[in-house]
């Protein structure tokens, strides 16, 4: 039921005064939110407390706790709730709490890299919490009971959300699996002699907060939002998206100061301190949740009205590739720069040993002419060498956009300088500054241990991103395959595209191997045992780039898991999986994904072949035991895709008569040559393939 305060008005401007209540609302909604506020406002501050709140072995109690509470009151009491109202809780009060939280954890959780996007080092992130009961559970309704029967019990019944708030904190500070619906068993009495899991990073808020913090998003997401209908979905689902795609992949890119959004293709708003960036484990958080959410979604379908599900599984699959395709866009523009600035501190290093020997100064001309060096140039910082230019295209306030010239020059003291060049179009300098200076403002200084501690691991983390975002893409199409139609499976297979193909780009790019290694060797500093440890891969003759934390252990990595999730979207498409499933939506599944899969397949097959032939016998036969597992050792090509060519013999198996049949000259050659392969999980598969699909065609029943 809704309520109404008891004062005659209310007022935006002063949140200390009588009737203070939220921006933007009708005036019956305003006077609502009148009475919500102080409740609202006082959890979102406690979800972002920077205090330290150990409690029993509990991290982070105030902040957990709050974020507990506030879930509670909103799930069970969401519906009093308008529109208007829920878009104001969620961008006035629970998005800016959470991102506070975030941006303020200064632990060492917020530094963890890991050696691969496979194999997280973040293994001690708490959970998020699955979706509370209903309120006649039986048993919540045995907590109640024995709540009430407790010494410090209450006197009276427990409220909806006051109940759900009460087995919440049972089930943290006893160490509960999140399923409330067995909280009553969590009494002193049934946990005599249990012990609580020490967790490593107590006072961390993304290690404990984090999670269950965006995992409240998602559930209002699948109980609220999803019942406004089209409205909800149009205007609250936006605003719960951002906040998954700020946290995973680090879009929009906004100031720290003002939260203003910055210009998409600015390579140094990127990697710039004044800029924040979702660190990995936030990053592993939002992909997860992204995932989790079309879970629930698939929960909350049988209530729903067709058209909204034909919607919400459009905007799902939109939203999806959205997130991956932007990721990419960004890791793109990393990725190139990285290896500009390397390769442009190769030079100038080149130079500079060249001018030291007198006999090489014509080879060190030469040098110069190639680098587009031509002048010494004095600067605020310094004077120093122009050693290369480049066009880079601006957009303006007014949406005009102009092409402007930037110069690298490195500077004597060995800082490299990136600067606009000053030009006929260029404003008037400001008064002041030194004849024959360049005027404009200089776009950022970059040293070779500046670029190596900036670069290297926001790429790392952009890998992550697109790794985890693949890796749930097929789950989410298992549940929405009888729910997609044409324009939402190609939107997702030109995401996975883009990211097949700069990674498999980046994955054989040396020099990007390199400064993967330089990277390593700047973090181990003078650590020889460390060095020799990490480059011992099993085999022993195997090159040290293909190790853990290379280059290729990330690329690689991310190239294997788009390949699987495209192979995982089109083959439920070509074997008909849905087919006995209530389609809402008909369209040519075989047709359109026949080419797709089997070209695909091929050319996974033909790839792994070749490096299985060159390396397979190099590599320690422990590696091949587990083929999900083998691309976490060794980064190689026929390692990183065995669980890809897993994937491909299951296809195979899968086939109909008819459809084997027609693929058989392609497939059969491929089946013979993966007989002799180290992995004898692949060797398994192949003579099941040869027993169920080829045996028949030659006329012998297995």
């Amino acid at each position: 039921q809704r309520v109404l305060p008891p004062v005659s008005g209310s007022q935006t401007s002063d949140s200390k005064a009588p009737g203070y209540t939220y921006k933007d609302l009708s005036d019956e909604d305003a006077l609502e939110m009148v009475l919500w506020s102080p409740l609202l406002d006082g959890l979102a501050a406690g979800i972002c407390s920077p205090g330290r709140s150990n409690s029993g072995g509990v991290g982070c109690l105030v902040q957990r706790g709050s974020v507990m509470a506030m879930r509670s009151i909103l799930l069970r009491h969401g519906q009093l709730f308008s529109l208007s109202q829920w878009k104001v809780i969620l961008e006035d009060i629970i998005l800016p709490a959470i991102q506070m939280g975030a941006e303020c954890d200064l632990s060492p959780v917020a530094k963890i890299t890991s050696e691969s996007p496979s194999i997280s080092s973040l293994d001690f992130l708490s959970e998020a919490l699955p979706l509370p009961p209903a309120p006649d559970d039986e048993g919540l309704l045995k907590f109640a009971a024995l709540s009430q029967h407790a010494e410090s019990g209450p006197n009276r019944p427990l409220g909806k959300a006051e109940l759900l708030v009460e087995t919440s904190f049972a089930d943290l500070r006893h160490g509960g699996d999140g399923n409330l619906s067995r909280a009553h068993g969590l009494t002193k009495k049934n946990l005599e002699g249990k012990s609580m899991l020490e967790q490593p990073f107590p006072d961390s808020w993304i290690a404990t907060t984090a999670p269950i913090a965006l995992g409240m998003l998602s559930d209002i997401a699948s109980e609220i939002v999803i019942d406004f209908g089209p409205e909800g979905r149009k205007n609250l689902w936006p605003v719960i998206m951002t906040q998954f795609k700020r946290w995973s992949i680090g879009y929009p890119i906004f100031r720290r100061d003002s939260n203003t959004h910055v210009d998409d293709n600015d390579i140094d708003c990127m990697l710039d301190s004044e800029h924040w960036a979702p660190c990995e484990a936030l990053i592993r958080i939002g992909c997860k949740e992204l995932n989790r959410f079309p879970e629930n979604f698939l929960q909350a379908i049988p209530r729903l009205p067709e058209d909204w599900v034909c919607a919400w599984t459009e905007t799902l699959c939109v939203d999806i590739a959205d997130t991956l395709s932007k990721n990419v866009s960004m890791q793109t523009l990393i990725y190139e720069e990285l290896v500009e600035s390397r390769l442009v501190s190769l030079v100038v290093n080149d130079q500079e040993e060249s001018t030291k020997e007198p006999s090489g100064a014509q080879e060190s001309e030469e040098v110069l002419e190639d680098a587009t060096i031509k002048s010494k140039m004095s600067t605020p910082y310094g004077t120093g060498l122009l050693v290369n230019e480049r066009l880079t295209q601006f957009q303006g306030v007014d949406g005009s956009s102009s092409l402007v010239s930037i110069d690298t020059i490195q500077l004597d003291h060995g800082a490299t300088l990136y600067a606009p060049r000053a030009n006929e179009e260029t404003p008037d300098p400001p008064k002041g500054n030194d004849e024959g200076l360049n005027q404009a403002s200089p776009r950022k200084i970059i040293t070779r241990q500046t670029y190596l501690e900036l670069f290297i691991p926001a790429l790392k983390a952009r890998c992550v991103a697109s790794h985890c975002l693949q890796q749930h893409i097929p789950d989410v199409m298992s549940m929405l395959s009888s729910l997609t139609g044409k324009e939402q499976v190609s939107a997702l297979l030109a995401s996975l595209e883009d990211s097949r193909r700069l990674s498999n780009k980046a994955s054989l790019d040396e020099d990007l191997a390199f400064a993967f290694q330089e990277s390593m060797f700047n973090e181990w500093g003078d650590g020889v045992e460390e060095v020799e440890a990490a480059l011992n891969l099993p085999g022993g003759n195997l090159p040290s780039t293909s190790s853990r934390g290379s280059s290729k252990m990330f690329f690689l990595t991310q190239e294997a898991g788009a390949n699987k999730a495209i192979i995982h979207v089109l083959s439920p498409l070509y074997l008909d999986l849905d087919s006995k499933t209530h389609r809402l939506i008909e369209w040519e599944r075989r047709f359109f994904s026949e080419p797709l899969l089997f070209e695909r397949m091929m050319d996974v097959s033909e790839k792994f072949l070749v490096s299985e032939a060159e390396d397979g016998e190099k590599i320690d036969p422990n590696v091949w035991r587990i083929s999900s597992e083998s691309g976490n050792k060794v980064a190689l090509y026929c390692t990183s895709f065995a669980s890809v060519m897993v994937s491909i013999l299951n296809t195979m198996l899968m086939l109909s008569r008819d459809q084997f049949n027609r693929h058989k000259h392609a497939l059969f050659p491929a089946l013979c040559s993966l007989i002799t392969v180290q992995s004898d999980e692949i060797r398994h598969l192949v003579r099941e393939v040869l027993a169920h699909q080829v045996s028949p065609l030659i006329g012998i029943q297995s």
